[in-house]
């Protein structure tokens, strides 16, 4: 990644070949597409060349926050095989003060009905 590139774009365009009798000079030719084939997997490594840091510091955060980001799904998901027996519509699960008050009164007359006793004096 912290390799430097052996062409730029100008100077790949600007690349001239010396002639050898039936065309160019193939170890020369070879030499040079070698190179451009080392430019090639820097790049597919790295796609700004290691030329732009703030680039690669972005880059580099994103695949942080992705990784952040499945961990949080898994989470989610754990914690949603947690409750997922639970429905919404169950009426015990969703009990505010007044209804938790009428179930203690009715209990308390319970008591007092089947037990002959005043819930006032239980201790």
């Amino acid at each position: 990644m912290d390799k430097k590139l052996n062409f730029t774009s100008e100077e790949l365009l600007k690349k001239r070949f010396s002639s050898a009798p039936r065309g160019y000079d193939p170890l020369e030719v070879d030499k040079v597409l070698d190179q451009i084939r080392e430019d090639y997997e820097v790049f597919v490594s790295n796609p700004t060349g290691g030329n732009n840091p703030e680039l690669d510091k972005v880059l580099k955060e994103l695949e942080e926050l992705k990784k952040e980001n499945a961990s949080l799904k898994v989470e989610l998901e754990k914690e949603k095989n947690k409750w997922k027996y639970i429905s919404k519509d169950h009426k015990d699960i969703h009990i505010d003060n007044y209804e938790l008050l009428k179930r203690i009164g009715k209990l308390e007359q319970l008591i007092h009905e089947k037990l002959n006793m005043n819930p006032d004096e239980i201790k």
